[in-house]
């Protein structure tokens, strides 16, 4: 009997675990650097020191590659025909996250840290640019897409200090796509590597 209640002890933490989740500081709307001075200093990061990213860093970050930014639902990053075909997700050492951009949240997926798996770099961060083409069948209009996103994520990076780097050569995108439970119908298209540049 003792065993048994050790071990729903155990499944009721791992399941607790799977559903955090955490809501996040609102985005900076106004205000910031321009247009300009972002597109001067944006540039590609490859070496970054250990600091974490801040839950704000990590919001306006999100919010900047593909939150919501009006009533109706639509996105700061277009998509062909609207599908917002595009997910994103976060790895930290800490785990792994899903972004609810309507709900201006992160949901936790894993505890694992996976970030070997999206680039060589030592980030302290990775985002994870994720297509569906359920919701849009055209792979090049999707490649488009991401491209949009990602260039969202560079100017974001730069109005916030910080140095990116897109991937498109990731290490094992087959292992990451299992560890974030991706379906069949979803490709990983890109990932960034983030953090403080050293």
């Amino acid at each position: 009997m003792k065993g048994i209640l050790v071990l729903a002890a155990v499944c009721a933490a791992v399941f607790t675990l799977s559903a955090e989740e955490y809501l996040l500081p609102a985005p900076q709307k106004k205000g910031g650097i321009s247009l300009n001075e972002a597109l001067n200093l944006r540039r590609t990061c490859r070496q970054y020191t250990a600091q974490t990213l801040s839950k704000e860093q990590i919001s306006q970050i999100f919010w900047s590659a593909f939150g919501v930014n009006r009533e109706d639902g639509k996105r700061t990053a277009p998509t062909a025909r609207n599908r917002q075909e595009i997910t994103l997700y976060l790895l930290t050492a800490k785990g792994a996250w899903i972004y609810e951009a309507k709900a201006g949240k992160m949901v936790s997926i894993s505890n694992k840290d996976l970030r070997k798996f999206a680039g060589r770099f030592t980030a302290p961060a990775y985002i994870v640019i994720v297509t569906n083409k359920k919701l849009l069948d055209s792979t090049h209009f999707a490649d488009i897409d991401t491209g949009y996103v990602s260039q969202n994520i560079y100017l974001a990076c730069a109005g916030l200090k910080l140095g990116t780097c897109a991937i498109g050569r990731i290490p094992d995108s087959k292992a990451l796509a299992l560890e974030l439970r991706l379906t069949d119908a979803e490709r990983i298209q890109l990932t960034h590597s983030v953090g403080v540049p050293k």
